[in-house]
């Protein structure tokens, strides 16, 4: 199928299982878009790249007969792809050279697609780091949590023997750790002990965060989708197993819908628009005087959890601001209750 004047082009890069997908490729073949959804693990062997201007410009992409017109696309989602797949017959080095290439001609490609893109690759690659998520957030008036960053057994324990406040180890990527032959496990946010004190020589390993832990009232995920804003309480407090990270418990408690406060607002849009990102899920602590406590920004969170709990229309929402287009222009925020 090729795309035709009439009908929008949408690409969706992400792997084969991703539900989260699913609800938004209904939505958006019901209003008439051509949908290519393909994971770039299908690249060579099913998934081809083409760009040329030998016979006029032409610039697609084909997979397994469905084929798409890069330059007419309204929108790019790029949710989760996994790497590409080599042939198997090739050596360590030829499989790591035809890498390298594919790196830089298809992120080339992809990158000189001038459409709406929820995020661009190398946007998030920015956007995700925790660290300078906390810095912006400080910067443009937010408060977040005293954080420790260090790989230095010693500075961790000075920490945790002076610190005022409990202290909670907090992975900066997703948590999972990929064991051989084992599900993937997850690795939640802890309150640490005396016990890190006897293990501290570990966090020579890596870098380590470490955070005060903040007295909570209840917690908000607020999910992004251009102007359209979702915010939602997480009653955190109502369950020890998401007293301290609410990721523990399947069946989360929420707690009635409450919009974020002018100021608020104002705060994240300026952060929004420093990283350049169209979408984007962050957490907030509210404490019990009310206040707002930054925590983080996931550029490409799950959301439809929280459709099917309450029945919240963001799938429906990603579809319209795909088949919008671009360029993006960041306007006034409406925040949809539940």
């Amino acid at each position: 199928m090729t795309t035709s004047p009439s009908d929008p082009g949408i690409l969706i890069l992400t792997q084969d299982f991703d539900p989260t997908v699913d609800p938004v490729v209904r939505s958006l073949t019901a209003r008439g878009a051509n949908v290519v959804r393909v994971d770039l693990s299908c690249f060579p062997q099913t998934l081809t790249f083409t760009t040329s201007d030998f016979d006029g410009e032409r610039r697609r992409l084909l997979h397994r007969g469905r084929e798409i017109d890069l330059g007419r696309l309204s929108g790019v989602w790029y949710r989760r792809p996994t790497a590409f797949r080599f042939d198997a017959q090739m050596s360590e080095a030829e499989q790591q050279f035809a890498r390298n290439e594919a790196l830089h001609g298809i992120g080339g490609i992809l990158r000189a697609t001038d459409c709406l893109w929820v995020n661009r690759p190398d946007v998030d690659a920015v956007a995700e780091l925790k660290p300078y998520q906390l810095q912006l957030a400080k910067q443009f008036g937010m408060r977040v949590p005293r954080t420790l960053l260090t790989n230095d057994p010693a500075e961790v324990r000075a920490l945790v023997e002076s610190a005022d406040r409990p202290i909670v180890y907090k992975a900066l990527t997703g948590g999972v750790i990929h064991y051989p032959g084992a599900f993937p496990s997850g690795l939640y946010t802890t309150k640490v002990g005396d016990e890190i004190l006897t293990h501290a020589d570990r966090v020579r390993h890596t870098v380590c965060m470490f955070q005060e832990y903040v007295d909570k009232a209840y917690e908000v995920r607020l999910t992004v989708i251009g102007d359209t804003w979702f915010p939602v309480v997480i009653d955190s407090q109502a369950m020890p197993t998401t007293a301290v990270d609410w990721r523990g418990e399947n069946h989360l408690p929420y707690g009635p819908y409450k919009p974020l406060p002018d100021d608020v607002v104002a705060k994240v849009q300026r952060m929004l628009e420093r990283l350049d990102i169209v979408y984007a899920a962050i957490d907030f602590i509210v404490t019990p005087d009310g206040e707002h406590v930054f925590l983080e920004v996931n550029p490409g969170g799950q959301f439809m959890w929280m459709q099917h709990d309450l029945g919240l229309p963001l799938g429906d929402t990603v579809a319209n601001l795909l088949l919008a287009g671009g360029p993006y222009r960041r306007g006034e925020v409406t925040q949809v209750g539940y």
